[in-house]
């Protein structure tokens, strides 16, 4: 049971409510009946929204959608703090004036020069989904799934998070990753699964969006031919950048990864700041109010950092095209210093995955010539290699394991970033090498994972002070720990309750059902739109279509 103590407010950004009340339009409406007449026929299903950002980017709340003028590169910005929802009015001291691209780091204006939001960024409501409400009578909760509960300090009131902690485990929060322990027993990382790990992962680059006007304005690539200054390139690209190719040569052809951010570029007739390779941090475009802590200079890594915590768990993805019958491509991250790789055998079609563990191989049928797609993670503590969406399993285990105080005290290698520069350096953290292929890699993707922050302080959360090195939560029997996924956005098990009577988790009688699809994001308004209604921060504009790709199963 949970303490007895004042029950706090719930916070903005966690609750979840019934699409349907407070009157939503007729369209909608009509959608809901029809999507749950179909459901009910085999299991009861309730529909739910999401008001706010807790669970983005997996979960939108209210929001924007931007697209990127310089890149083209599709974000959204939250905007759940501007709404009122007791007077149905909006703060002006809360609007977003302006948010920064993931992609290529150029900042789009949100409002016009009297302070008004644009008509080209009209405020959606949060995602409706289907929430299976008897899953649970039927099977045990599982780790990673998301969740709709009743709040414990106020059961009338319905949250949203990922299921991280099951009863009987102590969880604990180090490196931005979660351990898990029973007993006596020392912690050990929670891996995902591969499905999970896949829809976790966020976008921090892609290079089929190019901001052109920053490369002719003389801005570098942030993939380049990684050979020495003066030494001719091998690795070449026709369409600046969005993809490479090589030819087949004796010696290695390294192609490299780095992160720049042009701070404070404000377009063509801006000036460019230096151009300075910067650590992968935990920078969330949903949120873009001030008090997160984004883009800074941190004195204790030594670098740059594109949010409030260095993130080093990453994974790089692209399209491999082959000319060759024989030779090798190897991709590598780096993480604190340590390389990780995954090289094809082009002759033999065999993979061998090296890092924190000992060598593992795979047949993974990358033989010769062809075109794949792949996606290389080191993630929790394990390298994972996909192709052509399938999971490779390898012979050995490509899994290791370590203390979670090491794991708490990791700390980028910050090198020179520079081109020719071979030892492994956190400024430079994916790369590609060819050695007597002929080959082109093309729609390259650099990810992260999720940084969960060990800390239920406010300002720990959103970077204003330091996080905790370890945090553990001890469970009972029939209690789960919950967090959301955009973790410095969420209140959840590190925060509910109060310094004297903490609460840190859900009771099992709490646990409403599981989150199965997203069955309504929001329309999409065409090109040329007229807002034809308005009423409590909700605008409807005509015409508009069904937003079929946002419609998925949750994960």
């Amino acid at each position: 049971m949970p303490p007895q103590h004042p029950a706090a407010p719930p916070g903005k950004g966690d609750i979840v409510q019934n699409p349907l009340s407070g009157g939503r339009e007729t369209i909608e409406s009509i959608v809901v009946a029809f999507v749950l007449a179909l459901l009910f026929r085999s299991f009861e299903a309730e529909a739910f929204v999401i008001p706010t950002g807790s669970m983005a980017p997996t979960l939108m709340g209210r929001h924007r959608d931007v697209v990127c003028e310089s890149c083209e590169a599709a974000f959204r910005v939250g905007s759940s703090k501007e709404l009122n929802e007791a007077s149905c009015q909006l703060n002006p001291n809360f609007f977003v004036n302006q948010a920064r691209c993931p992609n290529c780091g150029s900042i789009a204006r949100l409002t016009d020069a009297t302070g008004r939001y644009r008509h080209a960024y009209p405020p959606f409501t949060g995602d409706r989904i289907i929430v299976e409400k008897f899953a649970y009578d039927f099977v045990e909760p599982s780790r990673w799934d998301v969740v709709v509960f009743k709040y414990p300090e106020d059961a009338r009131v319905n949250y949203i998070k990922r299921l991280i902690g099951l009863p009987e485990e102590t969880v604990s929060i180090a490196g931005g990753d979660i351990w898990t322990s029973r007993g006596d027993e020392a912690p050990g990382i929670a891996r995902k699964p591969p499905a999970k790990l896949r829809a976790m992962l966020q976008c921090v680059h892609d290079s089929r969006h190019v901001a052109e006007a920053l490369v002719d304005a003389g801005w570098p690539l942030a993939w380049r031919d990684w050979s020495a200054e003066g030494e001719q390139p091998r690795w070449t690209t026709a369409d600046s950048g969005r993809s490479f190719s090589v030819a087949a040569n004796t010696d290695p052809a390294m192609l490299r990864w780095r992160h720049f951010v042009p701070d404070g570029w404000d377009g063509p007739d801006s000036p460019l700041p230096e151009a300075v390779p910067i650590l992968v941090g935990d920078y969330q475009p949903y949120n873009q109010a001030p008090e997160y802590l984004s883009l800074h200079d941190d004195d204790e890594l030594g670098a740059m950092v594109d949010g409030a915590h260095w993130v080093g768990d990453l994974a790089v993805e692209c399209e491999l095209e082959s000319r060759s019958e024989a030779g090798f491509v190897e991709f590598d991250l780096v993480e604190a210093g340590q390389r990780h790789t995954c090289r094809f055998d082009l002759a033999t079609g065999i993979a061998t995955l090296t890092g924190g563990a000992a060598a593992a191989t795979a047949d993974c049928g990358i033989k010769g010539r062809g075109r794949w797609e792949i996606l290389f993670a080191n993630v929790d503590d394990e390298l994972s290699l996909f192709v052509d969406g399938r999971r490779i399993t390898t012979a050995t285990p490509t899994t290791w394991r370590r203390e979670i105080r090491l794991a708490s005290s990791s700390r980028p290698v910050v090198g020179s970033g520079r081109p020719g520069d071979t030892d492994p350096d956190d400024l430079a953290p994916a790369g590609v090498t060819a050695e007597g292929a002929d080959v082109t890699v093309a729609d390259l993707r650099v990810l992260r994972d999720l940084y969960y922050v060990s800390s239920g302080s406010q300002r720990a959360l959103v970077g204003r002070e330091a996080e905790e090195p370890v945090v553990s939560y001890p469970l009972e029997e029939d209690q789960f720990f919950m967090l959301g996924d955009n973790s410095s956005a969420s209140k959840d098990s590190r925060a509910w309750g109060t310094p004297e009577e903490p609460l840190h988790h859900v009771d099992r009688r709490l646990l409403v059902g599981r989150a199965l699809m997203v069955f309504w994001p929001h329309a999409v308004p065409t090109a040329w739109n007229v807002r034809v209604a308005q009423r409590c921060g909700w605008e409807l504009r005509l015409p508009c279509l069904p937003n079929f790709a946002r419609m998925r199963f949750v994960r």
